[in-house]
């Protein structure tokens, strides 16, 4: 019998059992034989949860993906639209190049990722990050130092490998395995980084770019990324309760979860299960179709705004972007515990189609703050339902299995955003009339959103969804 027709009903009181604590310990014995920290786990408790017992560690791992997303998110995304007008003032560079090779970025983190998940699953998240952090770090301070245009092509390649080891396949796996009940809500807060990265990155690296040029500024980018990564990872990253002596979600008592819940986060998925599961490949076609439309219009923002205003004013309203998508993500992630995901992800995309009609409707400075904004509310909240929506489908066990499937489908259709996008542009004459296809798409993504329901309960067959 499959999961309620309630897209991942809401949890009342009347579901609980006793029982769910032998669940949650059943779990527990299984991840350990399963799954380990790899040996990164410390061999007694963390220093801070020596000193407040009663602390939740979970948290404190929230706190530290939050930094890894404020970096490696926000360097790998946002920054990247800065990198992608900068290359083409300072190198003259045409825009299509330099959307092919930013397109490529998006492309190879998506193949890794689905390699990445693998071995999140095998060895915890953790081990990933640090390699990741240095790998970014290496093709930054190379992108700064360019002087040919294929250089640029493998230097993308090897910074989205190293995004892909530090970004979101192991950051959602990591909130995955602490967070059941309360799982929306510390992907909320895990996720602010990735938002705060574009608040405070995208003015500070176009400020450095304009006084002294891309190398210096892709040399402290390199710093920053390292540098944070390796704090986070040693001092506040553990990759599950149990490397703590900690129950899921803190809760000493039965997670209030029902239990068809429990053994959804419980099932093993094969990749086979996964590739004939109709769940599976609605949320590819939805999420790679809005995600192509996101990626696209993110990475030529800047370009596009800067055509009316200073560079100063485009960075700011670049910002107002990461604003709205930082309240808007907070907000959400309060409730949507209790929310139906499949409405809300439709929603959220109609949203986004109506920003980019205004992006594509006007020029006038005004319009463009506020298309930003609520282009902004849309990006951060898409981003962590996919990964929500992957989590309580495919259970914890194989979140980096799935969401790394997920992820290399979704990446390859939504890396060929930027490119498609300075195609629109050059063949229809400007961005105006080259956003009018991603509003179609946009609303065609929500249609295919809206048709999404869960997969059978293992016993059941995986091709057919639940209706």
């Amino acid at each position: 019998m499959g999961v309620s027709d309630n897209f991942f009903p809401r949890v009342r009181t009347s579901h609980y059992s006793r029982s769910l604590g032998c669940v949650n310990q059943r779990y527990a014995a299984a991840r350990d034989s399963a799954e380990g920290d790899n040996g990164l786990a410390a061999p007694r408790p963390p220093a801070l949860l020596r000193a407040f017992p009663s602390l939740y560690f979970g948290w404190v791992v929230t706190a530290g993906a939050s930094l890894l997303a404020f970096v490696v998110v926000g360097v790998g995304f946002y920054c990247l639209a800065v990198l992608f007008d900068a290359l083409c003032r300072e190198h003259g560079w045409p825009a299509t190049d330099v959307a092919l090779a930013t397109s490529l970025f998006f492309i190879t983190s998506g193949v890794s990722g689905a390699f990445v998940g693998r071995g999140v699953d095998r060895y915890g998240p953790r081990v990933f990050f640090i390699p990741g952090a240095l790998l970014m770090g290496g093709a930054l301070v190379w992108i700064g130092k360019l002087d040919a245009l294929w250089q640029l092509n493998v230097a993308y390649v090897l910074l989205a490998v190293g995004y892909s080891m530090a970004g979101a396949v192991p950051n959602g796996a990591l909130i995955t395995r602490w967070f059941v009940a309360r799982r929306a809500l510390a992907m909320s807060v895990s996720q602010t980084g990735v938002s705060l990265g574009g608040i405070v990155l995208v003015p500070m690296t176009t400020a450095v770019i304009i006084e002294q040029g891309v190398g210096v500024a892709t040399l402290w980018l390199a710093a920053l990324v390292i540098a944070t990564t390796v704090i986070a990872t040693l001092f506040l990253i553990r990759s599950s309760p149990d490397s703590v002596g900690q129950p899921t979600d803190g809760l000493s008592e039965p997670t209030p979860v029902p239990r068809e819940l429990f053994d959804q986060q419980q099932r093993l998925w094969t990749t086979s299960e996964l590739l004939v599961t109709r769940a599976f490949w609605i949320a590819v076609l939805a999420f790679s179709g809005i995600l192509l439309c996101q990626v696209a219009t993110a990475m030529h923002q800047l370009a596009m705004l800067r055509e009316f205003m200073d560079p100063s004013t485009a960075a700011l309203a670049v910002s107002a972007t990461a604003t709205g998508s930082i309240v808007a993500r907070l907000v959400v992630g309060r409730f949507a515990d209790r929310w139906n995901k499949r409405r809300l992800g439709s929603v959220l995309i109609l949203a986004q189609a109506v920003a980019l009609s205004l992006f594509a409707g006007s020029r006038q400075p005004w319009v463009m703050f506020v298309a930003s904004l609520l282009f902004g509310a849309t990006i951060g909240n898409i981003f962590m339902l996919q990964s929500l929506i992957a989590g309580e489908m495919f259970g914890m066990r194989s979140f980096g299995k799935a969401f790394g499937m997920l992820q290399l489908l979704t990446q390859m259709a939504s890396g060929l955003g930027p490119y498609l996008l300075s195609l629109l542009v050059e063949g229809l004459g400007g961005y105006q009339q080259g956003l009018l296809p991603l509003v179609g798409l946009a609303l065609v993504s929500s249609a295919v959103l809206s048709r999404l329901r869960p997969p059978p309960q293992s016993g059941g067959s995986p091709a057919v969804a639940a209706r």
